[in-house]
């Protein structure tokens, strides 16, 4: 019953032999391996980017920081959603890694960024004043922090709102991938910047920096190196991701977290859970009474309480909000030896 975090769970055996055949012989540092430049290509055929440039990473946040700080000058500001991981869970790496740079948070729609507001935000802080900080950037997360989709049409509207350079941070890109049925193209053809992900979805630690805008290679290797991410043993990040990618692996796993998210929202509003937000991917929020926590918690369910009140101590009936989420290798038991923790 461990629901806590999709970064609970076990590596994907073919990612761990992927390894180990990495592990096999000598291999030149820096990026510089046959894996990394395989990886290269083959993320170029998946987005039809042929020009994009490609950086194994082993962190989401550094990844992110680093993306953004290139795609954005010190005194500038870079719009998101304010549930945003990037101002809620990186502890201000943003504006420390781009040496000043502003988040501008909005209030868009559940999670997600919202194009009128988004617009309205950018004019309101495109004048001459060279007192006010101008627009830089847009960042989105998809899936986003509480498990909402965009969608290319989504992702264009902002586009189209904004005309602003796009970074999207998708430590759940695989799920939201499987949940919109898009082509990669079509995901990521409005972005200069893409955090790919697989540490969530299989992988034991890896992550990439794509560029679709080399006009930031030099920033963002700049900043790369300036941070301690240019990574002397790349082969074995690059050599995940690939495992990740072959025979679309990366989407039969997220499939799988997304199917079981979708099970347990079910079985959630039919014990009475109301679901916080709509349930699109493998985070299900839900708000059920504290003493149906008392009772799966005394069970040994593991997931975590959301938000400003999360005492088990109170009164029984008080809705308390919680975060589940489901991970590639969650099954249906899983599930269901949850529900019934809550019901039994």
């Amino acid at each position: 019953m461990f629901f806590g975090s999709d970064n609970t769970s076990g590596v994907h055996p073919k990612i761990m032999e992927a390894l180990v055949r990495a592990n096999d012989g000598y291999a030149a540092p820096y990026a510089g391996d046959r894996w990394t430049a395989e990886l290269t290509e083959r993320l170029r055929d998946l987005f039809q980017a042929p020009d994009a440039l490609v950086y194994p990473m082993v962190s989401g946040t550094g990844t992110n920081a680093a993306l953004l700080a290139a795609m954005t000058p010190p005194w500038g500001i870079i719009y998101c959603q304010k549930t945003a991981h990037i101002e809620v869970d990186e502890r201000n790496s943003v504006p420390f890694y781009s040496g000043g740079a502003k988040l501008k948070l909005l209030t868009g729609v559940g999670s997600r960024l919202e194009p009128a507001e988004l617009r309205e935000a950018v004019i309101r802080d495109s004048g001459e004043d060279i007192h006010a900080s101008p627009p830089a950037a847009v960042s989105l997360t998809n899936l986003t922090e509480f498990g909402e989709l965009y969608r290319p049409t989504d992702i264009a509207a902002l586009a189209e709102a904004a005309r602003l350079p796009l970074h999207l941070d998708g430590a759940r890109f695989a799920n939201a991938m499987a949940a919109s049925g898009a082509t990669p193209w079509e995901m990521t053809r409005e972005l200069s910047a893409l955090s790919l992900g697989a540490t969530k979805t299989g992988a034991m630690g890896a992550e990439a920096a794509v560029l679709f805008d080399p006009a930031y290679q030099e920033a963002f290797e700049s900043q790369r190196m300036r941070g301690g991410h240019n990574l002397s043993k790349a082969r074995y990040i690059s050599a995940q991701i690939l495992a990740w990618l072959e025979g679309d692996l990366w989407l039969e796993l997220a499939t799988q977290a997304n199917a079981m998210g979708a099970r347990l929202a079910q079985g959630l509003a039919e014990i009475g859970g109301e679901l916080a937000y709509t349930v699109e991917g493998n985070l299900v929020f839900a708000r059920l009474p504290r003493k149906l926590h008392v009772k799966a918690k005394a069970k040994g369910a593991v997931y975590h309480l959301w938000g400003p009140n999360t005492a088990l101590s109170g009164d029984p009936e008080e809705p308390l909000l919680a975060r589940f989420v489901a991970s590639w290798s969650t099954t249906v038991a899983d599930v269901d030896a949850l529900l019934a923790a809550f019901t039994d």
